[in-house]
């Protein structure tokens, strides 16, 4: 049976019902739908930082992770995916997402492919993502889905001033759930080959790899034109 693909969608909405919550849920559900069609499994899991608020300031200040969010930490070690979502707050995510990603270890975000959403009152705050919370998953090394979505009050039906973005924030969701429906695609198919080829490796008889014959061929084929350095400085 095919493992399923495990996504963690994590929302760093402040308030119950939350703008950034919403947004959290139509993007996994997107993603659910993208990768669905091609006939994968979809686990998805969707956690609310809010809720472990004290666990994180806890980690923070005892450098210490608690049961409640080594549960969620060790989800997103084990998921094929995380959406990250976070209300923007003078020109950058809110205190609680960032807290949360300071209190983890960084190695878990390395190749991890990340989709990031982030929410405000207006459009105004939409370059946040790409000056203040996309370098951020640069450092720990995510891949990082190209298409990232900002949605203001008016996206979500509150357009009083016509400040609704001039694509339905639907299709912007829907493009970035196919690109990162691409990625995890990508992924497993690159992940099979590397499992086939290591299977179609000829052994020994005592088991160990074999070495290929034309290794050595190719080596010197490579390196056929090789000029020395003193012979390049005129020293030869």
């Amino acid at each position: 049976m095919t493992e399923p693909i495990r996504i963690v969608a994590l929302a760093a909405g402040l308030s119950t019902p939350s703008s950034t919550r919403m947004l959290a849920d139509q993007l996994s559900r997107a993603a659910r739908l993208e990768l669905e069609r091609a006939g994968a499994v979809v686990d998805v899991q969707t956690v609310e930082l809010r809720e472990l608020a004290h666990d994180i300031t806890d980690a923070m200040l005892t450098r210490f992770t608690g049961e409640r969010l080594g549960v969620v930490v060790e989800s997103i070690r084990t998921a094929d995916a995380v959406i990250a979502v976070t209300p923007v707050f003078n020109v950058g995510p809110s205190g609680l997402f960032k807290s949360f990603f300071d209190a983890m270890d960084i190695e878990i975000w390395k190749d991890k492919p990340v989709l990031l959403g982030a929410t405000a009152g207006t459009p105004r705050h939409s370059l946040a993502i790409d000056y203040a919370i996309r370098p951020m998953f640069a450092y720990l090394k995510s891949q990082i889905v190209p298409t990232s979505v900002f949605a203001a009050s008016a996206d979500f039906g509150a357009d009083t001033e016509g400040q609704a973005d001039a694509l339905p924030l639907s299709s912007r969701i829907r493009r970035a759930a196919a690109e990162l429906a691409m990625m995890l695609r990508t992924a497993g198919a690159a992940a099979e080959a590397e499992a086939q080829a290591g299977g179609d490796t000829e052994t020994t008889a005592d088991g160990s790899p074999a070495e290929s014959g034309t290794a050595g061929s190719e080596l010197d084929a490579e390196f056929a034109n090789f000029v020395p350095m003193g012979q390049l400085l005129g020293r030869d």
